[in-house]
């Protein structure tokens, strides 16, 4: 997971293994992004939550699929923007 340091980072952990029906303990380290005073974030307050990051084992076929499908869907938005 990846979070700001300043975020309620024990209660995001609790909100991602809630939401994929998990065990804290299945998470990896928590990495802490530090305050950037120049940036105006708006993703602030209790409802930020920080970004769960999946890692697959040898994932690449599966990479390759989803890609290919983010790329037909693209291409589908864009012909109907024409």
């Amino acid at each position: 997971m990846v979070i700001h340091e300043s975020a309620n980072v024990e209660a995001a952990e609790r909100y991602w293994a809630d939401l994929v029906q998990a065990d804290r303990s299945a998470f990896g380290k928590t990495t802490l992004k530090r305050h950037n005073p120049n940036t105006v974030r708006k993703n602030t307050g209790d409802s930020y939550r920080g970004c769960l990051v999946l890692t697959v084992r040898q994932g690449s076929e599966l990479y390759r699929r989803i890609e290919g499908w983010w790329g037909a869907i693209v291409t589908h938005a864009q012909a109907r923007l024409r």
